[in-house]
C-alpha cells in the first residue's frame, strides 16, 4: 500500500488495503508524518444522488468501539 502526501512525499506499507484502512480509522499515522487522526463515532456513509429528483442518502457504520 502506497500513500501519496499533499507535498508530493509518499509512505508505503506492506499491508493490503483493509488493513491500511482498518489503522488509519482507529488513528495509526499511516499516511505520512503527523496523519494520525481518530474521530470517534460511526463511520458516515454518503451516497450521491442517482439522477434529477432524488437525494442525497446517508448511511452509518456500528459504533466503532476501538
Amino acid at each position: 500500500m502506497v500513500v501519496q502526501g499533499a507535498e508530493g512525499d509518499w509512505v508505503g506499507h506492506a499491508m493490503g488495503f483493509s488493513e491500511w484502512l482498518y489503522r488509519y480509522l482507529i488513528g495509526e499515522e499511516t499516511a505520512g508524518w503527523d496523519s494520525a487522526a481518530f474521530y470517534p463515532g460511526p463511520v458516515r456513509l454518503e451516497y450521491p444522488s442517482t439522477g434529477p429528483g432524488q437525494r442525497t442518502q446517508e448511511a452509518y457504520g456500528p459504533e466503532r468501539g476501538m
